[in-house]
């Protein structure tokens, strides 16, 4: 009997090994880690490609030392300080990286079991309303809230190329008052309530649309092999155009009427997906404006011509924080960092350090969370930060998020 079993486990095991796969080289890592620690070169069950945690941000700090190394040698051995230089660019790029690098690194020696890839993370919602509080700490000045409302849908074909539409609008839920800040001795003889009269009132409108596309790379270049595993590259490219407009009243009934619309052609950036939780995002690129204006006590524009505005640069760095995981509870709830720095200039923020005035551009830290019923195709997302610049200050949004559209993949590489 022992013959007989002996032989039927042969012809059993024989078309198995007959079929088996070769080995796979060294550098095939087929098989899916459940963790991704911070020194070693791992894969995530059910993502693309493989990471190298620790290398990837080794090779950010590297890069954003260099960039904001090269921007503070620019401030010393020039005196150029416009507002397109690109030396302030360099520097808050720089900052960026580098905090984001470190603050990763604490981030994975603090889990010494590894990173996961977030299942369900905070990302750009498709509904979004935005509240700004107003106030003013100025006697006699008012600054209203302000609210602002957004549509980003996001269209999607396979895992290679995504879209993001956008157009949205805020403006200011009232208007705000400028006053003349020497005291008015007559008035308060005369027991007025308001010891500075308003000599400027205004109110704003911004209008703004674009679209926001996403080609995934399987490294920096096509067809380079990937020895390294400094994790996966995006290549992006943002058109947008914005339209500010703002209506004056100095002093008087008359009104005047500005208006700046502002082209970004070619805004190219990259996101750097440096850990399966974290990711470093750079855009940046020239912006062309269109300047009008009416003359006081009218509201018929007087555009100009186009001209070449300010250079326009931002850096995000982005942490995902899982807290209660879909598949052992009712309801999914996960976690955002976010630390940006925003160029532009074009509002007249600006973040003001020591001496140096007016010359970088506004701070962002802000905090995401996602709420999400199991096998609900809709989530909730609410989000709070605040704007480190002058005239910035805190806000706090409530948004929806539904599910992708999806195209049909034929024909798109996998």
């Amino acid at each position: 009997m022992r013959p007989m079993v002996l032989l039927l486990a042969l012809l059993l095991a024989a078309p198995a090994q007959a079929q088996a796969p070769p080995s796979p080289p060294p550098l095939d890592l087929s098989l899916p880690a459940k963790t991704c620690p911070q020194i070693e070169r791992c894969c995530v069950a059910g993502t693309q490609p493989c990471w190298h945690p620790g290398l990837s941000r080794a090779l950010l700090a590297a890069g954003a030392g260099a960039a904001l190394g090269g921007g503070l040698l620019g401030f010393e051995s020039g005196d150029s300080l416009g507002t397109g230089d690109p030396y302030a660019q360099m520097v808050g790029t720089g900052l960026i990286g580098l905090v984001g690098a470190g603050v990763g690194t604490l981030l994975g020696l603090l889990s010494p079991r590894g990173e996961t890839a977030v299942e369900d993370r905070p990302g750009r919602p498709t509904f979004r309303l935005k509240l700004s509080p107003g106030g003013s700490s100025t006697l006699d000045e008012a600054a209203p809230y302000g609210l602002a409302l957004s549509f980003d849908p996001t269209i999607t074909a396979g895992d290679v190329f995504q879209l993001q539409p956008s157009v949205g609008a805020s403006f200011g839920l009232g208007t705000s008052a400028d006053v003349d800040p020497r005291p008015q001795l007559q008035a308060f003889r005369q027991g007025q309530d308001a010891l500075f009269p308003v000599t400027l009132t205004r109110s704003r409108l911004k209008v703004a649309a674009g679209a926001e596309m996403a080609w995934k790379l399987p490294y920096p270049l096509p067809g380079v092999a990937r020895p390294a595993s400094a994790g996966r590259f995006e290549i992006r490219y943002r058109p947008t155009v914005e339209v500010r407009r703002v209506t004056r009243h100095p002093g008087t009934a008359q009104e005047q009427v500005t208006e700046h619309v502002a082209l970004y052609p070619a805004l190219l950036g990259f996101r750097w997906h440096t850990s399966p939780r974290q990711r470093f995002t750079f855009f940046a690129g020239p912006r062309v404006d269109w300047i009008g204006f009416s003359d006081p006590g009218s509201t018929e524009l007087r555009r100009g011509p186009p001209v070449l505005g300010g250079f326009y640069a931002e850096a995000w760095y982005q942490v995902d924080v899982p807290l209660t995981p879909l598949a052992t509870t009712k309801t999914s709830v996960s976690g955002r960092f976010n630390l940006g720095y925003v160029h532009s200039k074009l509002d007249g923020e600006a973040f003001d350090l020591g001496a140096i005035i007016g010359f970088f551009g506004p701070v962002n830290v802000s905090w995401d969370l996602r709420i999400r019923r199991r096998d609900a195709p809709v989530a909730l997302q609410i989000g709070a930060g605040i704007w480190l610049t002058e005239g910035g200050g805190p806000y706090i949004e409530v948004a929806l998020v539904t599910p992708d559209i999806a195209l049909p993949t034929r024909g798109v590489a996998p």
